[in-house]
C-alpha cells in the first residue's frame, strides 16, 4: 500500500468519525432537551403550589 493510499483512507476515516460525534452530540441534546423540560414542569407546579400557599 503506498502512502497516498494510507493517508486516503485516514482522510475518509475523519469525515465518518465526525458524523458519528455529532450523532452522539444529538442524541445527547436531545436528552438534555427533555431533562429541561421536565425540569420546567416540575417547576411550574412547585410555583403553582407556593402561589396557594
Amino acid at each position: 500500500m503506498s502512502a497516498s493510499s494510507v493517508e486516503g483512507c485516514a482522510v475518509a476515516s475523519v469525515p465518518g468519525m465526525l458524523e458519528e460525534r455529532e450523532a452522539a452530540a444529538r442524541v445527547r441534546v436531545e436528552g438534555l432537551r427533555e431533562e429541561a423540560a421536565r425540569s420546567a414542569e416540575v417547576l411550574e407546579a412547585t410555583e403553582a403550589e407556593l402561589d396557594r400557599r
